[in-house]
Order: C-alpha cells, then sequence, then structure tokens
C-alpha cells in the first residue's frame, strides 16, 4: 500500500506509530515514523515507513504511508477511518475521483465519512483549506456544508442491459449515452441515489430529457439492430416504473416550480424516496 494521509492534530506524527503497527500487523519496531527531509536517521529495512510533513490552515499533517508487504486487500478508507478513531483527528483521503484533483474525502473520529472540496495554497508549508464538505466536521468551522453535485455523474454505474446490447467496445456506443444514462439512473434509485444519497431534481429532469430522445434515436437505427436496443429500453423502462409511482406529475411540478404537462408517461412518476428537497416538506 501507498498513501497520503493529510490530518488534524498537533502531535499526529509522533502518535500514530502503534497505530499503523496494529493495522498492518507488524511489531512496532517495524514502523518508522520520520521526517521527510531527515534521510540519516531510517529505518530502511523497516515494514512499514511514515512520511511526515508540517502543513497549515485547516490540516497539520501530511502522513506518506508505504508498507513493503502485499497489502492489495487493505482498503485506504478503512486506514483512514482507524487513524481518525484512534487518535481523535480528522482524516483527509484521496477520493475514488482520480479525475477531479479538487475532491478528497473526510473521516471523522466518530466514524463518518463525507467528501469535501480542498485548497492547496503555494506557501511554505502549504495552506490547506477546506471549503466545503457534504457533512458537518467542528475541525473545519469555515467550511460550507452541502452536497457536491459534481461527483454524480462522473461515477460509473454498471449498465448490463445497455452493454448486452451495445458493448462497451462498439464504435456507435457513445450515441447511445441517453440508454446508457437512463439504465443508469435505474441503478441510482435501486442502491439509495450514491455516493450520498442525495440526487438534484435538475439532474433528474436532464434524465428525463435524454430518454425523450431514445423514440428518434431508435427509429433512426438500421431494422436489424433497432428491435434489440428497443427491448434493452422497454427493460430499463420496467426497471423504471418498478421504482417509481405515479403521481400525475405533482412531486416533480412542485420541485422544479415547473408545470409538467404533455409529456411522456414517464415524466409523471416520482422515485419511491425523492432524493431532493421539496419545498414547503
Amino acid at each position: 500500500m501507498m498513501c497520503t494521509l493529510l490530518t488534524t492534530g498537533d502531535r499526529t506524527p509522533e502518535r500514530v506509530a502503534p497505530v499503523l503497527a496494529s493495522f498492518f500487523g507488524v511489531p512496532a519496531d517495524e514502523v518508522d515514523i520520520c521526517d521527510v527531509w531527515d534521510l540519516d536517521s531510517r529505518n530502511w529495512d523497516a515494514s512499514v515507513t511514515c512520511e511526515y510533513a508540517p502543513l497549515s490552515g485547516d490540516l497539520s499533517w501530511s502522513l506518506a504511508i508505504t508498507t513493503s508487504d502485499d497489502t492489495s486487500q487493505l482498503s485506504e478508507e478503512v486506514l483512514a477511518l482507524t487513524v481518525a478513531r484512534s487518535l481523535g483527528v480528522v482524516v483527509v483521503f484521496s477520493s475514488d475521483y482520480p479525475d477531479i484533483s479538487w475532491i478528497d474525502r473526510a473521516a471523522t473520529p466518530e466514524g463518518d465519512v463525507g467528501y469535501i472540496n480542498t485548497t492547496e495554497s503555494e506557501d511554505d508549508p502549504p495552506r490547506w483549506t477546506v471549503e466545503i464538505s457534504e457533512i458537518s466536521i467542528p475541525a473545519f468551522p469555515n467550511a460550507e456544508v452541502r452536497p457536491i453535485p459534481e461527483i454524480i455523474k462522473p461515477l460509473r454505474l454498471p449498465t448490463p442491459i445497455t452493454d448486452a446490447c451495445i458493448p462497451k467496445d462498439h464504435p456507435q456506443r457513445g450515441s447511445f449515452y441517453p440508454l446508457v444514462n437512463w439504465e443508469r439512473l435505474t441503478v441510482r434509485m435501486a442502491t439509495d441515489w450514491p455516493p450520498s444519497s442525495w440526487y438534484p431534481a435538475s439532474m433528474y429532469v436532464e434524465d428525463l430529457e435524454l430518454r425523450d430522445q431514445l423514440d428518434d434515436l431508435i427509429e433512426q437505427l438500421p431494422p436489424g439492430d433497432r428491435q434489440h436496443v428497443k427491448d434493452a429500453v422497454e427493460q430499463v423502462d420496467q426497471t423504471y416504473r418498478a421504482l417509481t409511482h405515479d403521481d400525475g406529475g405533482e412531486n416533480l411540478a412542485k420541485v422544479m416550480e415547473v408545470p409538467i404537462t404533455g409529456r411522456a408517461w414517464y415524466w409523471y412518476r416520482r422515485p419511491l424516496n425523492p432524493p431532493w428537497d421539496i419545498p414547503g416538506e
């Protein structure tokens, strides 16, 4: 395992050795805690190395942790939670969005994990600021507490029905994005709206608008492909029906503050557990 944890806490480096020894299952003298710039006092034969460097701002320390053993089965999130609970500090670790560099995750001593938006200044040492946090974390009192919609769409959800109809390596796969997105919507519903059990109504409307494009898309296909795609759409439609109920479009009209009239049938159905706030409720 190689990972970098950023933490709060004044004395984190001097307290973390027994936590790492326990987590990785090695003797305490097999854990080398060292200043990142100190090359003379290293235990180069240690099983676990933790190079620390001071930070400033909302975060106090950077801990670069490496282990020589095969620990591929160990989770960075579990390590972050272990350090947070054991030392009573907040631990910031990488998100599962490598393409969104400004999104991290934070583990709290209470065992909560939430996405955060962090910024790093060019000061020496760097000054770290948590600008936005999905969950309220007392260590970051100036952070804006709110959902982060930018992390929703990049989450790649499985689409087995679409994949069976249009394989991922199909040269025209991109043209079928409305179907891919439609199936992803049903997966979101069925799995409690990952990654944060929240979904803005505006995105839901975009999903329905993409569903509107599917009928025209099917009609433009060669006859040999048309029925396969039509069958796939019908399967996803059935799943959508099972995960929603007909409310005449009342919920969506209320939350979007627009009338839902003259639309296709799916516009008049709402999720069984709408993942957005409804005005007045």
